[in-house]
């Protein structure tokens, strides 16, 4: 269980790793963390502090809440969905910040506009096959607890690590993952996700220089065009 579930949040080209923060909503316990770990919150609240990196993980569970699933999903339903992973992958997640490190030494030697191209591409990738955990059929209907263990800040407050560990019940399974965080002016942004040790960001730096080192930049982008034409046609 505890190798599907790495390969799941960090699967590069589904980047379920982005969106499977949320833990089984709203059947998750949100406890607050043990042993040496202490509260967020004096009173014992499980929430933390608005404005605090933990507190955006947070809300998107809250968002998570009106994510519908199910084989006899309506119309309407399936706008609505569509609009939710729409609104945390555009809202919630630093993208260009995410393709900038992902691409490493290739970003700085693309033009202004490509660069623009590329972070519409990986969105547009990102809001047809993302996966939400809800969505996995190995976790659905299982209760997750998700322990949050607190923020770590860095670079004068304007980047943040954010700790939680998830666990799975009636799986015996406990998965630490890490969330790489930039403040900007709207708040803060999240631009990996470290599970388990692996980064989301350093697997698809391997992967995309290993395309263009051996077949160009322009090979790159054909290969996810293609994917996401061939993601859409499923999908319709």
């Amino acid at each position: 269980m505890r190798a599907s579930l790495r390969k799941f949040f960090l699967a590069a080209t589904a980047a379920a790793a982005a969106l499977s923060i949320s833990a089984e909503s709203p059947a998750a316990v949100k406890a607050p963390p043990k042993g040496g770990d202490q509260a967020l919150q004096s009173n014992g609240q499980v929430n933390a502090p608005q404005g605090t990196p933990t507190r955006e993980i947070q809300d998107i569970e809250m968002k998570m809440d009106a994510y519908k699933t199910g084989a006899e999903l309506s119309a309407e339903d399936k706008a609505n969905n569509a609009k939710i992973k729409r609104d945390i992958i555009t809202g919630t997640f630093d993208l260009r910040e995410l393709c900038r490190l992902a691409l490493d030494k290739h970003w700085g030697g693309l033009s202004a506009a490509e660069q623009n191209n590329f972070v519409a591409l990986m969105t547009d990738l990102l809001e047809t096959k993302a996966l939400f955990s809800k969505e996995q059929t190995k976790t659905r209907g299982k209760a997750y607890t998700v322990q949050y263990l607190g923020d770590t800040y860095l670079q004068e407050k304007t980047r943040a690590r954010t700790r939680t560990k998830v666990v799975v019940p009636k799986e015996n399974v406990k998965v630490d993952i890490e969330y790489k965080m930039k403040k900007d002016p709207g708040g803060w942004k999240i631009f990996d996700v470290v599970v388990d040790d692996a980064s989301l960001v350093e697997n698809y730096r391997y992967q995309f220089d290993a395309i263009i080192s051996k077949n160009g930049y322009g090979e790159l982008v054909r290969r996810m065009q293609n994917k996401l034409k061939e993601l859409k046609t499923k999908a319709s």
